[in-house]
């Protein structure tokens, strides 16, 4: 009888611990910035954090790199961002990109469809989720017309261009501004901490231009 307690009481406690395990791994937000949410970092460990989105203007081959646009959010996916960053550039600079360079971690219908409706050149990286699956309704001319173009030379000559373009900046801003760790909590002070980051970015590598244009 006694022998038989112990075993259900070290079942319990085994239960028990995996629960707590499984509530750990289900919270998501962090318990000193409610609007922070924890996300996979570039390291492959897990902390709470932002996702800082970056347009960057510039040619690949070199010269000055303007930061466009700045978004952030708590959400760990780049899924769908394409589209409310279109409409932040065209709202704040009046006009589109002929062509938009991003990673395979934006590559959904909704941002096929944004590049699509705005008239933009989506050079969107195809990852192997969309390889060989067909599009969906009204999108599948839309998302085989994309596959098609990224396996053209053309388009993989200007895709090449976006290591040097934005995560060029994004290791300046980690780098020399300490955009990587932030002093501040909630998601309109770390926007803020990001826009300002980014006007210093863009006074910097346009300081000479500035400082002709004003002497």
């Amino acid at each position: 009888m006694v022998r038989r307690a112990l075993t259900l009481g070290a079942l319990e406690r085994e239960r028990a611990k995996k629960k707590s395990a499984r509530d750990k791994r289900q919270v998501r937000a962090s318990t000193t910035d409610a609007d922070a949410r924890v996300m996979k970092m570039a390291d492959g460990g897990f902390r709470p954090g932002y996702n800082v989105q970056l347009a960057v203007a510039g040619k690949a081959e070199g010269g000055p790199r303007t930061i466009v646009g700045v978004q952030v959010t708590n959400v760990g996916s780049d899924a769908g961002s394409v589209g409310p960053m279109l409409e932040q550039l065209e709202a704040r600079t009046g006009q589109l990109p002929g062509h938009l360079l991003a990673d395979a971690n934006h590559a959904t219908l909704a941002d096929l469809k944004a590049c699509a409706d705005k008239g933009v050149d989506a050079l969107i990286a195809v990852p192997e989720r969309m390889a060989h699956a067909q599009g969906q309704g009204d999108h599948s001319a839309q998302v085989e017309a994309w596959r098609e173009r990224m396996q053209t030379p053309e388009a993989q000559e200007l895709y090449r261009g976006r290591a040097s373009l934005v995560e060029n900046v994004n290791a300046q801003l980690k780098q020399h501004y300490s955009l990587e760790k932030l002093v501040v909590r909630g998601l309109d002070k770390v926007t803020s901490v990001a826009v300002l980051t980014a006007l210093a970015h863009n006074l910097l590598v346009h300081g000479p231009t500035l400082v002709n244009l004003l002497s």
